[in-house]
């Protein structure tokens, strides 16, 4: 079943706020997913909202947390009392089987995101114990970038070692309608996509996202 996931990368709590209020005031989004990118500004040169604001401002849907941080250990445990049904975090980190095994632990799904320059070998050993890879198709910390086309080679990569294991295959930054559709022909489930849904009217740009998708 293919997603289209509201990302939410908010640096301030009115930001954020206003990004909530236009998902939740949405009857596409009742009970779907949304993506909420944390940052240290350590392991990407941007820093979000904390997880004080997350608390403050619910979603009645299920969320996943992409981690661009430097010791993603540090926010697991906040992140499970917070009910996520998600945590991605950067293959580029390393001590990633330790990641996945304390993530798995309080029984929620584990994601790995892979950088533009990094390799889909880094995350071979790991398809058998995951539930999500996540190509990021842009450099990650901020929003407005456009689609690194050398992504739909590295998709393609992937999805022929995909025999045999369960994991989604998502994609996150610079995606756009006319894209939209060549993605889940290489085998993509989940569209991430932030500035290009919210900018505007959110519900107006959804239809235009699956208008492309569905022909």
């Amino acid at each position: 079943m293919t997603r289209i996931i509201p990302t939410l990368l908010a640096t301030t709590e009115s930001s954020y706020k206003e990004a909530v209020d236009k998902i939740e005031s949405s009857a596409l989004f009742k009970d779907g997913w949304v993506q909420i990118d944390l940052m240290d500004n350590k392991f990407v040169p941007n820093k979000s909202i904390g997880l004080d604001i997350l608390s403050k401002y619910p979603f009645s849907g299920q969320k996943e947390a992409q981690l661009m941080v430097e010791d993603p250990l540090n926010w697991v445990d906040k992140l499970a009392a917070l009910q996520f049904s998600r945590i991605i975090f950067p293959v580029e980190i390393g001590n990633t089987a330790e990641i996945i095994q304390k993530i798995k632990s309080y029984n929620i799904q584990v994601g790995i995101s892979l950088n533009p320059e990094t390799s889909v070998d880094k995350v071979i050993p790991f398809l058998d114990k995951i539930d999500a890879v996540l190509f990021m198709s842009v450099h990650p910390g901020f929003q407005r970038q456009e689609f690194i086309p050398e992504t739909l080679n590295k998709i393609k990569e992937l999805t022929k070692l995909r025999d045999g294991n369960k994991f989604l295959i998502e994609v996150d930054g610079g995606i756009t309608p006319e894209l939209a559709r060549g993605l889940l022909d290489v085998g993509v489930d989940n569209l991430a996509v932030g500035s290009r849904l919210f900018n505007g009217d959110i519900q107006e740009n959804m239809e235009k996202f699956w208008e492309a998708i569905n022909g």
